[in-house]
């Protein structure tokens, strides 16, 4: 790990612990030495940025950053138990910060349009859960997140006229869902200590304040739950019951 503490201005590929590091000429990377990548692919475009700190774990996971940067800081693990599964980190355009001591195990974290994301220290992202983020995503610190959670600040995908998607389809071929613009996009904020049901969909508009608890199979879209409020969806009403803890 030694020969990539520091690696700028050269294109560059390395093979080490069964995962492929692939710095393009005009990439900013530092990888500390205390770093452990195994059975993963990092791809850092020329023009991008990558920082990742002291006693970072990567495993099973692939890591693109095609525009913008990704910082991932100390004793934080990005990681899948599953050697067949990987964790995806893909930044085709914007910023994405990890704090120290957080565990991403979830199966994508996706960001474009120059969007910001964020998350805290001590916070823990799930296996199965999805992070689209095109605006502004900010999660704090000792949050439980649980599985197949969805946080989107965004609609993801533009209405166009059938014409144009059409379009857009025959163009783009077999590349499905191509969007030239960002879609609609409102701030999601996650406080700190908060905890996140399975199933969980936290979408474009929401705040969650701290302490905040969102029940299991609830959706929430532009919602703002208080901090220390209990937010759970009984499907067979469809209504949000927002409770003081």
């Amino acid at each position: 790990m030694g020969l990539l503490t520091f690696i700028r201005d050269i294109q560059t590929a390395y093979l080490l612990r069964s995962s492929v590091v692939r710095f393009f000429k005009g990439a900013n990377c530092k990888v500390a030495s205390s770093a452990r990548i195994s059975n993963s692919k990092i791809v850092v475009s020329s023009g991008a940025d990558l920082q990742i700190g002291e006693n970072v774990v990567i495993r099973n996971a692939e890591l693109y950053v095609e525009k913008g940067s990704l910082i991932i800081a100390d004793f934080s693990i990005i990681s899948s138990n599953d050697k067949n599964r990987r964790v995806a980190v893909i930044i085709n355009d914007g910023q994405v910060e990890i704090d120290n001591h957080s565990k991403i195990s979830c199966d994508k974290i996706w960001v474009r349009f120059g969007g910001a994301l964020s998350i805290g220290s001590y916070t823990n992202l799930n296996r199965g859960s999805e992070i689209r983020c095109d605006e502004r995503i900010k999660i704090g610190s000792y949050n439980q997140i649980s599985y197949n959670v969805r946080i989107w600040d965004t609609n993801t995908h533009n209405i166009l006229k059938p014409e144009q998607r059409r379009e857009i389809a025959r163009r783009y071929y077999p590349y499905f869902g191509y969007e030239k613009t960002r879609p609609k996009t409102k701030p999601v904020e996650i406080g700190d200590d908060c905890w996140i049901g399975e199933n969980a969909a936290i979408l474009k508009g929401t705040t969650i304040g701290n302490g905040g608890i969102v029940g299991f199979n609830t959706t929430l879209t532009g919602v703002q739950i208080p901090p220390n409020h209990v937010a759970v969806q009984d499907i067979s009403i469809k209504t949000i019951e927002q409770k003081h803890i």
